[in-house]
């Protein structure tokens, strides 16, 4: 019985780490019209597809949001679930 509460205990917590890593929160940039400004921060995402674009402010008539790469903001985020 010891095994199987301790095999179930190290699956849960793997599981939980995995969940963890994939829905990490990260600011978002948004995108500037001239390519040789700035990104600028905004709001909170996340990298996992949500199905939900992440928009400043979560607003969805809002600018979207992106990961921000060396200088480049390009790689879209989503909104993070609750």
């Amino acid at each position: 019985m010891v095994m199987v509460v301790a095999a179930t205990g190290a699956f849960t917590t793997n599981a939980m780490n995995l969940k963890a890593e994939k829905s990490a929160l990260e600011p978002g940039f948004i995108q500037p019209d001239n390519p040789e400004e700035e990104c600028e921060i905004s709001t909170t995402c996340t990298s996992e597809n949500t199905g939900v674009d992440c928009t400043v402010d979560y607003n969805p008539a809002g600018e979207k949001l992106y990961h921000l790469e060396g200088n480049e903001c390009t790689q879209k985020l989503y909104r993070p679930v609750d």
